[in-house]
């Protein structure tokens, strides 16, 4: 017997009786009949169920907080339909907010198993959510530049294209709980211009809220969604006024009354140290051998001074004409300009000392015409004692020439005297006369665009001068 027990082959066959009788220990239901085993059962644990939220009307109400956002729960089931349902997604904890309402509250929790697997405990059963009003607002909309453009460029003023909503309302709508649409600080719309050398047109931007601090508002909703920006890159231009210069001579037997540009101000493009130094643009050039009557018609605008382009490129210039009349104004006084220190002058002719003078133009002009607005000056700057002939320097207003048709010269004679000479100032002098220095720099009138005045004439002088 005791060869037989220590025999490998009998040792092999008695662990596996043993291990027979330990199996049918552990199945066998001593409940049912000696043929029926119970089936393999297993127990499974998800620590970080999500939980899903469903039944949220979008259009009038946000989920803005839920605490838990995940739960624990343990299932159990048959070992195949465990290992099958494996993927976390296979088990869904749902919260339904159908009939939750704006504030905090607390909601229970469902969940779906997959088939054949039955939940053992969950924790926590149930959810806390807070619900808000979700509102729309409309807003302006700003448009802004980022970078620089090309060197030598500089950009305008960043602007939409023409937009609506899908309502039909100008500007942007902005959709956010109620709480947060008052922390709205702006809605921008950004394009970039960095290195442009031209205009940047119809580029597509994304508009984007900001709150009060300048921080993105993510959660917020916005119609439309992108625009289409304009920047318009140029030279350096500037806004100056317009200063009309003319050429050719006007039919006889009329003048001008007035003539005025259609704009006062024209749009210059150049570099920037030319465009600081214009103050006026004077590149409108008027014919007046084209002027037959009174009218308006265009002129260009010609690139003067170093500019590059100017905008409009052509405007119009309106011309009222009248018949041409005469009127003296007799007995002018004649100023006498940059006199030398210790000399003295005497006007000799015409004897009486005055001048009279005859002017021309338009009837309307002429009759609104005072001395006042006339200057007569004779200027000896370097002229040394003697008699001397010199020509009459004449400041006219806009429109207003000098006639010279009664055969009278523009000058008058001057002797010049040294008052320290011996015997100075014996002789006897005309009256009325006036001696002196009086400023040199002071211009004929010139053309005012805005009141219809320049010095255009008859004799198509650019002043009144002659």
């Amino acid at each position: 017997m005791d060869k037989w027990l220590s025999h490998p082959t009998a040792l092999k066959i008695i662990s596996l009786v043993l291990a027979l009788l330990l199996w049918a220990v552990v199945h066998i239901d001593p409940d049912s009949s000696p043929q029926t085993v119970t089936s393999s059962i297993d127990t499974k644990t998800i620590e970080a169920a999500k939980i899903n939220v469903e039944g949220l009307d979008t259009e009038k109400f946000a989920l803005t907080a839920m605490e838990p956002t995940v739960v624990r729960i343990d299932v159990q089931g048959k070992l195949s339909d465990l290992l099958t349902a494996s993927s976390i997604d296979d088990y869904k904890v749902i919260v339904d907010v159908s009939d939750a309402k704006p504030g905090i509250q607390e909601l229970p929790l469902v969940v779906k198993l997959p088939k054949g697997i039955q939940l053992v405990s969950m924790s926590p059963r149930t959810v806390t959510v807070q619900m808000e009003e979700i509102v729309t607002k409309t807003f302006d909309l700003q448009v802004v530049a980022e970078g620089k453009p090309a060197e030598g460029f500089v950009a305008g003023e960043p602007a939409a294209v023409t937009f609506s909503t899908e309502t039909g309302e100008a500007g942007v709508q902005v959709t956010l709980p109620k709480d947060d649409m008052e922390r709205v600080g702006s809605v921008v719309a950004s394009v970039n211009i960095e290195g442009a050398d031209k205009t940047v047109t119809e580029k597509k931007a994304k508009i984007v809220v900001y709150d009060a601090d300048g921080l993105e508002m993510t959660n917020a909703i916005v119609d439309p969604t992108n625009i289409m920006v304009e920047v318009k890159i140029t030279l350096p231009f500037k806004k100056v006024p317009v200063q009309l210069r003319y050429t050719g001579t006007l039919p006889d037997g009329v003048s001008i009354e007035s003539i005025k540009p259609g704009i006062e101000e024209v749009t210059v493009y150049g570099d920037q140290k030319t465009v600081d130094g214009l103050t006026v643009y004077d590149g409108v050039v008027v014919d007046l051998s084209k002027v037959k009557s009174s009218g308006t018609f265009n002129v260009k605008t010609q690139l003067i001074d170093g500019i590059k382009s100017v905008d409009p490129e052509e405007i119009s210039i309106s011309v009222f004409v009248d018949p041409t009349e005469t009127r003296t104004f007799s007995g002018m006084t004649i100023n006498i300009e940059e006199l030398a220190e210790g000399l003295k002058a005497v006007v000799r002719a015409p004897e009486s000392g005055k001048y009279d003078l005859t002017v021309s133009g338009a009837g309307s002009v002429l009759s609104k015409l005072e001395a006042s607005q006339i200057t007569i000056a004779a200027n000896v700057a370097g002229l040394g004692p003697g008699v001397h002939t010199i020509p009459l320097d004449i400041a006219l207003p806009a429109y207003v020439q000098t006639s010279v048709g009664d055969g009278r010269s523009l000058s008058v004679t001057i002797e010049i005297v040294d008052e320290g000479a011996a015997g100075a100032g014996t002789e006897e002098e005309p009256p009325s006369v006036e001696t002196g220095t009086t400023p040199t720099d002071t211009p004929a009138a010139t053309p005012d665009p805005g009141s219809g005045n320049g010095n255009a004439s008859g004799n198509a002088t650019n002043s009144g001068n002659q």
